[in-house]
């Protein structure tokens, strides 16, 4: 015998859960959670500077936010967490380029933290693909002229830092977390660790720090949800009402 629902008895919390929905779906499209993020440079020449080619897409003064979410099972569990897709932009037909904004064939480009604002007491981390722990991990208030570890965007798998090579890369398997609710924002920058460039050192110089937003976000209870819902419902009413 089939089970059927009785509107009368679920009706005013399927519309509480709705309309709940509603107002979560209603948030700002500035919200993004998925995207990848191009290192390249303003040009192929020796001492051009480094460059998030797309960086304006992300920057925190654009209003992007990247939401980290709480994870209490699995490999994350205790942090909030989520990712960004950095990669490197392509010289060579073989990996889709040369594209526009692209480093210098030689170069190897990396990136690292240079700057934490966060809640206190919390701190921010890096996770390198396969990692179980934090690779990098930075307290907030952290600051430094240099970071004190970095992540290959490159991939040197396919020729990356070569003389030469395509600095190309698009890793995936990186995580950013934090532990503790609230807003981070975040300095990133681009450094060039290739020796082909004069005299055995880089070929480019390192980008303009890029300031991302994170928000670290607990699951909303059930009474949060309902508490929405039952908002959204009173607005509803009186709008009708008017």
């Amino acid at each position: 015998m089939s089970q059927k629902t009785h509107p009368a008895r679920h009706g005013p919390a399927c519309a509480l859960w709705l309309a709940a929905a509603g107002c979560i779906a209603a948030a700002p499209v500035a919200f993004g959670q998925h995207g990848h993020l191009n290192a390249g440079a303003v040009g192929q020449n020796q001492s051009d500077r480094l460059q998030f080619a797309n960086g304006t897409d992300f920057a925190a003064s654009s209003g992007y936010v990247k939401t980290l979410s709480y994870a209490d099972t699995g490999l994350y569990s205790g942090f909030y967490e989520g990712g960004i897709t950095l990669t490197a932009l392509p010289t060579s037909p073989a990996n889709g380029g040369p594209v526009p904004g692209a480093s210098a064939p030689g170069s190897f480009l990396m990136v690292g933290v240079v700057s934490v604002d966060g809640p206190l007491g919390g701190s921010f981390g890096l996770w390198e693909e396969g990692a179980t722990t934090p690779t990098f991990s930075f307290d907030s208030g952290f600051a430094a002229a240099v970071p004190s570890g970095l992540l290959a965007l490159s991939d040197a798998g396919n020729g990356a830092g070569a003389a030469g090579g395509d600095p190309f890369g698009h890793l995936h398997g990186r995580r950013f977390t934090a532990t503790e609710p609230g807003d981070y924002t975040v300095g990133f920058k681009l450094y060039d660790v290739s020796a082909n460039g004069t005299g055995g050192g880089p070929i480019h110089t390192p980008s303009e720090t890029l300031e991302i937003h994170f928000s670290a976000i607990p699951e909303p209870a059930i009474p949060s949800l309902l508490g929405l819902g039952a908002l959204a419902l009173a607005l509803r009413a009186r709008r009708r009402s008017h």
